[in-house]
């Protein structure tokens, strides 16, 4: 056999790198025809509106901060759990596996995109298997967590505070979606012994059904992938340092992001307290959380509608569009920016 028959040839190499590169371009192209097309639709009204040219932009740098608060804290929790599993800090492996995972979570219905791409990012970037699988479900657990701590704190102290009873009744449904999943997770690395029954049961069923041949060797390699990430969940639960963190941090995310409209709603001249504003919106994320849609589009800008409809002026146009950029477009943004980093440095 020719040695060089398996060779790929310098002008081939440099034929699929151009190639990488023009895809990422488009990649980033198509992310930013996305979110002007969506904008559009979203915000597009029969008259046109102003722009607010005589606000002072200075007075929206809380409302900034707030989200940038939220974004470090959340990177700075996957550092932290990447470190734990791997022994290694890798802050740049952190900050891209967030933004990979916001970034699906707000293209895809009930955000179910997320976790999977960042499993593959991080494997991809050398993160052992299992280790890749744990990190983003342990990130999504605490963060679901430390919003239905939220949400438990807003029954205690903010009932009064909420500015719509429906918005307030419909959140008890939204917090049993947002403690569901997480309560489940953790129950199950917590209860191995009813952990492997529900398995058992769910083998024999499929066995039943001829989805599966070999129950035994399938049992097998389940029951040794369950206990690899019972014993992660487990490891950083006894850990009460890194689950302290872990959860602080959690909170700090979800504090950050539902901070964020009382600061533009303060930017645009609205008189509404800081816990109004924040415990309504709790209230209204629970309450719309069973909404398949990506980023909760649709239903998100009529129930906020509650917290901006209390500026003065009546004209909700610019606010809406500052908060909705702040919590739903950047996100997608930095996703395309992170995939453009990442080919460029593939690049040199």
């Amino acid at each position: 056999m020719d040695p060089d028959t398996n060779t790929e040839k310098p002008s081939d190499a440099r034929r699929k790198k151009h190639y990488k590169q023009l895809l990422v371009i488009l990649f980033v192209i198509f992310n930013v025809a996305v979110i002007f097309w969506t904008a559009k639709k979203e915000f597009t009204r029969d008259q046109a509106v102003e722009p607010p040219v005589n606000l002072p932009w200075w007075l929206l740098v809380p409302a900034l901060l707030s989200f940038l608060v939220a974004v470090c804290a959340e990177i700075y929790k996957y550092n932290l759990l990447i470190e734990r599993f791997t022994k290694q800090k890798n802050l740049t492996l952190a900050r891209q596996t967030v933004l990979i995972g916001r970034y699906y979570d707000n293209i895809t219905p009930s955000a179910i995109g997320g976790q999977p791409m960042q499993i593959l990012h991080m494997r991809k970037h050398g993160v052992p298997s299992e280790f890749a699988a744990m990190i983003p479900v342990i990130g999504f657990v605490s963060t679901q967590l430390a919003f239905v701590l939220l949400c438990f704190l807003m029954i205690l102290v903010g009932k009064s505070l909420v500015l719509s009873d429906v918005v307030y009744a419909a959140a008890y449904i939204g917090i049993f979606f947002y403690a569901f999943f997480p309560v489940s997770i953790v129950s199950c690395a917590l209860a191995p012994k009813f952990t492997h029954r529900l398995v058992s049961g769910a083998l024999s069923l499929l066995a039943k059904l001829h989805i599966i041949k070999d129950v035994e060797k399938t049992r097998e390699k389940v029951f040794g992938e369950v206990e690899k990430y019972a014993k992660c969940i487990k490891s950083v639960i006894y850990d009460k340092k890194l689950l302290g963190k872990v959860m602080g941090l959690s909170v700090l995310y979800q504090l950050g992001m539902v901070s964020i409209p009382f600061f533009v709603v303060t930017a645009f001249g609205g008189g509404i307290g800081y816990f109004p504003a924040t415990f309504t919106c709790i209230a209204i994320l629970a309450a719309i959380a069973f909404i398949p849609t990506p980023g909760n589009a649709g239903a998100a800008e009529g129930s906020f509608y509650l917290v901006f409809a209390t500026l003065p002026s009546g004209n909700t146009f610019w606010p809406m569009i500052v908060w909705r950029l702040l919590t739903y477009y950047a996100f997608i943004a930095a996703g395309a920016i992170t995939y453009l980093e990442m080919g460029l440095k593939r690049k040199k």
